[in-house]
């Protein structure tokens, strides 16, 4: 079966067990084997290594070819995926998940997690969990999960699921009781999550300032970027940002992991909308329906937002697309029923006939 390379835990106790055992069994750990790691060469073939996946981190994957030999290792970025065995509530949480039905995917993932004891494929699971809670915008369970995940496997790959605040809104009460933890915890990845839905919290929000600016000097690279597009949001609401400093910002984002661009491409967008460039607002907010929806909620936001810059500027018919998909792709989030008014409005002037009608959706707008 198929494993997406995209998730983390600990204590990997099963795998050296089999690597001791299979000597008296069959002498080979290779010989009962499930797991297969496809490769690319520099040259740009792929070739396939089978035996027993020891760890796979955001840095490499470890592989037990034979019993008695050291293990394999292999960078992360050569690696084009890694197949293994799931258990069966693993591969259903997967596949409604796949499907967009999280209700049904959580359950059985939260039973995987409790069976599975690979340190790799935990943090997997924790990963679909994240993007289980990021579904429905529900932070409060993303960030402990994913803080599992990175104190499993600190260069973990799936940075770009960290729940995150972006907008100028303040972020829900329940989010903010936690974040005055968060910020507190050693962790520093904790730390600047609770920044983040602190930054416009006005009883936290110099506390929040202060701890992004000394996250923005750390050596973890991922860690500084990150700390340093969250203060872009203070610059970007004061209406202070120059356009040398636009063109910084745009560099600095082209410079990320592709994973790890959303927020970036949210804050500019709405900086190029406070400065009053719709065109370069839009096509900027639209990098997250497009490419980068790992936040589906940001990215619903992203798209009505880039939709009414689209309006804003004249362009009716492709403005009514816009909203339309915010109605259909992201029928659920707050965004969907203001999408939904404008859509049917556009629709009757521009004369196109829609998609039929919208799916079910919340009624609240934020």
């Amino acid at each position: 079966m198929n494993c997406d390379p995209s998730v983390p835990v600990a204590g990997c106790c099963r795998t050296w067990g089999l690597a001791l055992i299979a000597p008296m069994l069959l002498g080979s750990v290779s010989a009962y084997a499930q797991d297969r790691v496809i490769l690319q060469q520099p040259g740009g073939s792929r070739f396939p290594i089978s035996g027993i996946v020891d760890d796979y981190t955001g840095r490499e994957v470890t592989v037990i070819v034979r019993a008695g030999e050291q293990s394999r290792r292999y960078p992360r970025q050569d690696v084009i995926e890694v197949q293994t065995a799931y258990t069966a509530h693993h591969e259903k949480g997967r596949q409604w998940l796949a499907k967009g039905d999280v209700a049904r995917a959580k359950p059985e993932l939260t039973l995987a997690l409790k069976e599975e004891d690979r340190a790799w494929v935990r943090r997997l699971i924790l990963a679909d969990l994240v993007r289980c809670a990021l579904w429905n915008g529900d932070y409060l369970a993303a960030a402990p999960n994913f803080l599992a995940i990175v104190e499993s496997d600190p260069e973990t790959m799936h940075f770009g699921l960290a729940p995150l605040a972006w907008t100028d809104q303040s972020s829900d009460a329940n989010v903010i009781f936690e974040a005055r933890a968060w910020v507190t915890e050693k962790s520093l990845v904790a730390q600047l999550i609770g920044a983040s839905h602190l930054l416009f919290d006005r009883e936290s929000n110099d506390q929040a300032e202060t701890v992004l600016r000394r996250l923005a000097r750390e050596s973890n690279i991922r860690l500084q970027r990150l700390a340093q597009m969250q203060l872009w949001r203070v610059r970007s609401v004061s209406g202070t940002a120059t356009p040398s400093e636009l063109l910084r910002w745009e560099s600095a984002i082209d410079d990320l992991p592709e994973e790890l661009r959303a927020g970036g491409y949210y804050v500019l967008g709405q900086t190029f909308r406070r400065q009053q460039q719709p065109e370069r607002a839009a096509a900027t907010l639209l990098w997250l329906p497009l490419v980068y929806d790992s936040d589906r909620h940001l990215a619903a936001r992203a798209c009505f937002e880039a939709a009414e810059m689209v309006e804003s500027f004249g362009d009716r018919a492709q403005a009514t697309n816009l909203y339309s998909e915010v109605v259909f792709r992201f029928p659920d989030t707050p965004v969907a029923g203001k999408a939904e008014e404008k859509w049917k409005m556009l629709k009757g002037e521009t004369g196109q006939s829609g998609k039929g009608q919208p799916a079910n959706r919340k009624d609240s707008d934020q």
